[in-house]
């Protein structure tokens, strides 16, 4: 009573065929040739389900833990890393310049004085006081309240805060943020100085005068009159890089025309870094100061913003380090709810009250509260319960408070933790029932599971295979067992033909071969057997083909081009064509054999299939395939 229809047909035949544009352009007989295989499959699934493997509890839970694992990665990876890796990436084409007043609670000031005194600020900037001038009153920032409280450049990713980062992109230029932002540390006041297009990196030379002299000496207007003489020349028509080759003192760059290779915002000191940036291509920066002496830079190239598939990984570390953990638990939370999560608040207090003192370890198995509570329903989800005993398994095997005794705080949340986890899971369940590719991979999963059991059961387990078989089967068919005519060689290597020449004479007028190869031979990998190829099939490679042209065993070819270079070979042995011995063939025999014993028994299990379910094939239905 089963049937297979055209559709479910087109469907196996359009995954194995390379689509359905290949598909359709088939030819009849291998659509008649597919449709045998396909009943072999079904016939094989059916069995399965005779045989109980739908309900077998071993393959099950093998389906479960696979639908899990894989249901939990394809889950988190719809609803969590690629929609914020996209909104990531959009946010990273954005760079913001900021300032911040940070307030900090110490003996002087409580946090709520903190809290206080900040609101007050805001409200005073936004009435119009200067920023800056508040900045170095207030901030307790001494690297930037003496500079307005300028915290320099940064886009989405670089500050490791969720907080200060969604205050940046939620102000507008030349606007503070309206409220004090928490950073853990301390209470920050944001202001947005600066908003424009991110330049990712860009391409720069250099030229460097230190301060101090070639004896040490410290001369800064010594320094800048070179620099000046430099720039001056430059603005005459010298060429940058041959300038820089010949005055700069940054000798790693000044080797290569001045440049210093492709640079991201930041890396490197301020002074440069915000003079290179300003730079359009194959523009020059004014004399720049650093803690290294006076710059000259030149953009020689500017990147382009990289795209989502190369910048993907790079995305998922930083999501990864910056806000993964926080939207893990707002998503767990939210599946929670919509897998009606109830604790049972009477266990829980059961718990609390027997716990005395339990520790969360492994002694908790043998404790009397395990025997109390162990087995009682802490909770329940996607109306499914889960004991007590789950809870503390879980704590004990993710190490979460572990060796503390049990208290509410502790017991709050490590179930917290441990009920999130269980709502992925959960999801990860039931998510074949809204993604469909996810669908179709536990289905093929799982009748994997069941051919693979199948193939087990009537096939594998029975084949036996012993030495006397195998000679047997290679009495049998030893004439598929041959060797062809084979040379055996050594080789001299070099990359010029001069040095095989010189090699080649040397060996004609009887120098030792062997000796030849320790000293001129240029191919490695055959030290310790001094270019010794072994018996190769005559037409193997150009080596064996002037091998075998030789007359005589030790005779020596002239030089002749070989891997983008010249070879000469000498011939040790030949060995003409044969039927191989038993010791040669055996392995070969041995999996052929195996072969033919495991298509003999699979064979004779699709024709007792056969016999049992008395399939009926309507070739000429196929004809109508793929054609609407």
């Amino acid at each position: 009573n089963y049937k297979i229809y055209l559709d479910d047909f087109e469907k196996a035949y359009e995954r194995n065929s390379g689509g359905y544009e290949k598909a359709k352009t088939d030819s009849l007989g291998s659509y008649q040739k597919f449709l045998d295989l396909f009943l072999k499959y079904k016939l094989k699934l059916r069995d399965a389900e005779v045989r109980g493997y739908t309900k077998d509890s071993d393959m099950q839970k093998e389906l479960r833990d696979y639908k899990i694992n894989i249901g939990t990665t394809l889950y988190l990876n719809d609803k969590l890393y690629e929609p914020n890796m996209h909104k990531l990436y959009e946010k990273r084409k954005t760079e913001f310049r900021a300032s911040h007043i940070f307030l900090l609670p110490d003996s002087m000031m409580s946090e709520n004085k903190v809290k206080e005194l900040g609101k007050e600020l805001i409200k005073r900037i936004q009435n119009g006081e200067d920023f800056a001038a508040i900045a170095k009153q207030y901030s307790k920032d001494t690297y930037s309240k003496n500079n307005g409280g300028d915290v320099y450049y940064f886009t989405a990713g670089l500050v490791n805060n969720i907080a200060i980062e969604d205050a940046v992109y939620g102000t507008e230029l030349g606007k503070i943020y309206p409220e004090l932002v928490f950073s853990g540390s301390g209470y920050h006041i944001i202001k947005i100085t600066e908003k424009h297009p991110r330049r990712v990196s860009i391409a720069v030379e250099h030229i460097l005068i230190p301060f101090a002299d070639s004896t040490g000496q410290a001369d800064t207007a010594k320094a800048f009159k070179t620099i000046q003489d430099i720039e001056l020349q430059i603005k005459n028509g010298a060429d940058f890089g041959e300038m820089a080759r010949k005055y700069s003192q940054d000798k790693g760059s000044a080797m290569q025309r001045g440049s210093i290779g492709s640079i991201q915002r930041g890396r490197t000191v301020k002074e440069f870094d915000e003079a290179a940036f300003k730079l359009k291509k194959s523009e020059i920066s004014p004399i720049v100061k650093t803690q290294f002496g006076f710059h000259l830079i030149r953009l020689t190239d500017e990147f382009s913003y990289p795209t989502y598939e190369q910048e993907k990984e790079e995305l998922k570390t930083i999501y990864d380090r910056i806000r993964y953990k926080t939207d893990y638990e707002q998503l767990a939370e939210k599946l929670k709810t919509e897998l009606k999560y109830s604790l049972n608040g009477e266990t829980f207090a059961k718990i609390l009250a027997n716990s005395d003192t339990t520790r969360i370890a492994e002694s908790y198995w043998k404790s009397n509260l395990q025997k109390v509570v162990g087995s009682q329903e802490l909770f329940r989800i996607n109306n499914k319960s889960y004991p007590c005993d789950s809870l503390f398994a879980f704590m004990i095997k993710r190490n979460i408070s572990l060796n503390m005794n049990i208290n509410s705080l502790v017991l709050e949340e490590s179930l917290k933790i441990y009920s999130r986890d269980v709502s992925i899971r959960e999801k990860a369940l039931i998510y074949d029932n809204e993604n469909p590719e996810f669908a179709k991979l536990i289905d093929e999963y799982e009748k994997g599971i069941y051919l693979f059991q199948i193939l087990e059961e009537e096939v594998w387990s029975k084949i036996s295979v012993d030495s006397a078989k195998v000679y047997s089967f290679w009495e049998q068919n030893k004439q598929n067992y041959k060797w062809k005519d084979r040379v055996e060689f050594k080789e001299i290597y070099c990359q010029t033909d001069s040095l095989i020449n010189k090699c080649y004479s040397l060996a004609a007028s009887g120098t030792n071969y062997d000796t030849l190869f320790a000293k001129y031979n240029q191919r490695t990998g055959y030290d310790n057997t001094p270019g010794y190829h072994g018996l190769v099939d005559i037409e193997f490679n150009e080596l064996s083909k002037q091998s075998n042209e030789l007359k005589n065993l030790g005779d020596i070819s002239k030089p002749f081009r070989f891997d983008n270079g010249w070879s000469i070979v000498k011939l040790v042995k030949r060995d003409s064509a044969r039927i191989k011995t038993f010791d040669e063939a055996k392995a070969e025999a041995s999996s052929q054999l195996q072969e033919s014993e495991s298509k003999r028994l699979e064979d004779e299990y699709l024709n007792k299939l056969k016999k049992v379910y008395k399939p009926k094939l309507y070739y000429e239905e196929l004809s109508k395939a793929f054609k609407q």
